[in-house]
C-alpha cells in the first residue's frame, strides 16, 4: 500500500505519472467523489489529485511479523485478521519452515496460520518513494498487546 502525507494528513494514494491521486473516506475542501470508468458515482470515497512535489512525504507500508524472536513476512494485512484475531505468515526457508510448523502451500512457499496472541510484536515498514527515496525507512515495533487496536486504526 502506498501513502502520502499531504498539509499534515495521512492518505491512501495512487502515483499515475507525475500526479498522486489522494483517497480519503472523509469529505474535505478540495476532494471530488470519485467516478469511476464505469461513470459510477461513489459518495463514500474522496479524491483529489496533487503534484508530487505538494507532498509532505509519501511511502509504502510494509509489514514484518515477530514470531520465536524472527521476522516472517505476512501472507497479507486486511480486515480479515481484526475479525478472525489470526494472522498467517510465510517464508521460503525451509529450514525455518519445518522447524515451526509451516505447511507446503506450493515450491518454497510455506504458510502458516496464527492467533494474534501467539505473536511477539509486529513491525511496520515505511519505505520512502518518489522524490523521498533518498530518505532512510522507518521502522516501528508494536508490542503484541496493542496489535489489535493498530489493526483496528488502520484498516477500518
Amino acid at each position: 500500500m502506498i501513502y502520502a502525507i499531504y498539509k499534515n494528513k495521512v492518505y491512501l494514494a495512487n502515483v499515475r505519472e507525475s500526479k498522486v491521486r489522494l483517497k480519503t473516506r472523509i469529505a474535505e475542501l478540495g476532494f471530488n467523489e470519485l467516478v469511476d470508468l464505469a461513470g459510477n458515482i461513489h459518495n463514500n470515497i474522496f479524491i483529489k489529485e496533487v503534484s508530487v512535489d505538494d507532498l509532505e512525504f509519501a511511502y509504502e507500508l510494509k509489514y514484518k511479523v515477530i514470531y520465536n524472536n524472527l521476522e516472517f513476512e505476512p501472507w497479507s494485512i486486511s480486515k480479515h485478521i481484526l475479525y478472525e484475531e489470526k494472522i498467517s505468515l510465510f517464508t521460503s526457508n525451509s529450514d525455518l519452515a519445518s522447524l515451526y510448523g509451516f505447511t507446503k502451500e506450493e515450491q518454497f512457499v510455506f504458510k502458516k496460520e496464527l492467533k494474534l496472541n501467539d505473536i511477539e510484536a509486529l513491525i511496520e515498514i515505511k519505505i520512502p518513494i518518489l522524490k523521498f527515496n533518498h530518505m532512510k525507512e522507518e521502522r516501528t515495533r508494536i508490542e503484541q498487546k496493542y496489535i489489535k487496536k493498530y489493526f483496528e486504526d488502520i484498516i477500518l
